[in-house]
């Protein structure tokens, strides 16, 4: 069988692309006492935001990744990964409309489009997990 993930090492790329996209929205879309000062104050605010949604990004993208992984792996169409991704991003904000009953804030609409593009980062990953499974085979 062909691989049609992107392994290990992928799926943590795909999760620090998803990390990273939320946080430089977060730094950017909000008001954080004030524009920075300078690159370092954009710095420490970009790690800052970064090491806490690294933390809390993690009960919900651990098991997200396993979902995906064992809906998807004998699937060989990347965009329905993406689309998978993208579906188990939207998971928070459907558990805070059923939990709140009332509308979820943009913000948790960008976790669903930031888990899609992770996933799409490293579909390449998958292209090259392919050939060498397909060099393999041949020898």
């Amino acid at each position: 069988m062909r691989p049609n993930t992107p392994g290990p090492g992928g799926y943590a790329l795909a999760w620090l692309v998803s990390v990273l996209l939320v946080d430089a929205a977060v730094v950017l879309g909000t008001d954080l006492g004030g524009p920075p000062a300078g690159l370092a104050d954009a710095v420490i605010a970009l790690w800052a935001v970064g090491v806490s949604g690294a933390f809390f990004s993690l009960p919900i993208a651990i098991p997200g990744v396993l979902m995906v992984h064992l809906a998807c792996r004998a699937v060989p169409a990347q965009w329905v990964h993406v689309a998978a991704a993208g579906l188990v991003g939207l998971a928070p904000a459907v558990m805070l409309i059923v939990a709140t009953g009332e509308p979820p804030e943009l913000g948790l609409a960008l976790l669903a489009g930031s888990t899609a593009l992770g996933r799409l980062v490293v579909v390449p990953l998958v292209w090259r997990r392919r050939d060498s499974a397909r060099s393999v085979a041949r020898c």
